[in-house]
């Protein structure tokens, strides 16, 4: 029934997903416990399945219609991307207000960077910085996406649950890239704050109620080696700029892995942002960077959201290595 959902859905958004290994024999991404749906759309035809029912047509809104009217700045400021751009600034400020709080309280230490305040994170500063974003990017979530707010508050949460560990994953690589140039010793894990990757235990915390052994911390290490080079090469090939960051928050809330019923009554929603969020990109390419083409840079983006999808499945596998 789930895979019958799945190439119902498939079908009538009228998308195909490239294989994730590129070979076309990847049924369940290794390590990850999640198959790879370019695999798992082929399987499904392969074995017969059909879905000859309806299909939707893209048609403009009465909104979009008369959006085309507007002059291109207004569309802009109005538009999905724009009112993403806002919310996110605003809520990076209210972040970046409350963690400087936090970071006077546990008395961190501040790194020597030339142009920003960045100071290195302790185990309970760090989560108490996550509680903080959590909450913050709850309303940013809810003011960007307008939409959602008409959905039960059991099914908003549910959207976000399933967003707010990418949208995490997406703002320390870019914000890492932003501020330390690269990937090589230092990951920004909040705003103000990051850690040093060569010294997991000032940061990773207790490990049942005391230090953490030898074991669990070559886990760390290598865990922390298996996402950079997962995710480094499709982070430096697209070098994204900060609307395409913003507009990544908008993608990957569509890329949710929904399942059942829930994906079929909100995937006409997910849709619809999907086709405002890429009409945004186009404008701010053609527009905003001048550019005639931009295929390319549309596909390394799309790249750099399934990454952050798998990157976050192969996070979740590792988490759970360490509860059990």
């Amino acid at each position: 029934r789930a895979c019958a959902s799945f190439f119902k859905r498939v079908r009538l958004s009228g998308r195909r997903f490239p294989c994730r290994r590129g070979d076309h024999n990847c049924s369940v991404l290794r390590g990850s416990g999640s198959m790879c749906r370019g695999c798992r759309y082929d399987r499904c035809a392969a074995v017969g399945m059909e879905y000859e029912g309806p299909m939707k047509v893209a048609r403009l809104s009465m909104n979009q219609a008369k959006d085309e009217s507007l002059p291109s700045s207004s569309r802009r400021e109005d538009s999905l991307l724009g009112r993403i751009a806002r919310e996110h600034a605003a809520c990076v400020e209210r972040r970046r207000v409350r963690e400087l709080e936090l970071v006077k309280r546990h008395n961190l230490v501040r790194l020597p960077h030339p142009s920003e305040e960045v100071y290195l994170v302790k185990f309970e500063c760090a989560v108490a910085a996550f509680n903080v974003a959590f909450i913050e990017m709850w309303h940013f979530f809810l003011a960007s996406f307008p939409s959602i707010k008409a959905l039960p508050y059991a099914d908003q949460y549910e959207l976000f649950r399933q967003c707010i560990p990418q949208f995490a994953m997406l703002d320390s690589f870019f914000r890492t890239k932003l501020i330390f140039g690269g990937y090589t010793k230092y990951v920004m894990c909040s705003v103000v704050t990051c850690n040093d990757m060569d010294t997991p235990e000032v940061w990773a915390g207790p490990h049942d109620g005391g230090p953490i052994d030898n074991g669990l911390l070559e886990m760390i290490k290598g865990y922390i080696e298996d996402t950079l080079t997962f995710m480094v090469p499709s982070f430096e090939t697209a070098n994204i700029t900060q609307r395409e960051a913003q507009a990544l928050l908008a993608l990957l809330l569509c890329e949710a892995e929904l399942q059942g019923d829930f994906a079929d009554r909100y995937l006409p929603l997910l849709d619809e942002i999907r086709t405002e969020i890429l009409d945004d990109l186009r404008q701010f390419y053609t527009e905003e960077m001048g550019l005639s083409e931009y295929s390319t840079r549309l596909g390394n983006l799309i790249t750099v959201c399934h990454t952050c999808r798998e990157t976050n499945a192969m996070f979740q596998e590792f988490f759970r290595m360490q509860v059990i």
